[in-house]
């Protein structure tokens, strides 16, 4: 019973943590910027520990805005305050990742990496787990 606890903690943490990735890019795309080009790609070696921690922070702390925003969202009716809301959610998830000491497109190239590194993706849900 408890292994499968574990992977149902796992899989729902992968799950909320592809969706918060793609907020999180999302979410730099809806911020105007000159000529921005997509994030280098990073390979796990690339990654410092202190790195992988900040992204691991960053991303627990993303999962808890959106559920908090999705609430919110999912309450209104209004689709100028649901604008309203997804602008805020965008906003804050993006100062969580700079006060995590990331940059957002630092923050978008280890996501992107992790998405395409299993081992680099369970390091990340153990940081998120413990």
């Amino acid at each position: 019973m408890t292994k499968l606890h574990t992977r149902l903690v796992s899989s729902s943490l992968l799950a909320l943590f592809m969706a918060a990735g793609a907020s999180q890019v999302s979410a730099q795309q809806a911020t105007p910027a000159p000529a921005t080009q997509p994030a280098p790609a990073m390979q796990a070696s690339d990654i410092s520990d202190k790195q992988l921690e900040s992204f691991a922070d960053s991303l627990g702390e993303i999962m808890e805005i959106r559920q908090d925003f999705t609430a919110k969202l999912e309450k209104t009716g209004d689709p100028a305050e649901a604008q309203q809301l997804q602008q805020e959610a965008n906003e804050k998830m993006m100062n969580t990742v700079q006060d995590n000491d990331l940059s957002i497109e630092e923050y978008n190239a280890i996501n992107q990496a992790v998405q395409n590194d299993p081992k680099l993706r369970d390091k990340v849900i153990s940081m998120i787990q413990s």
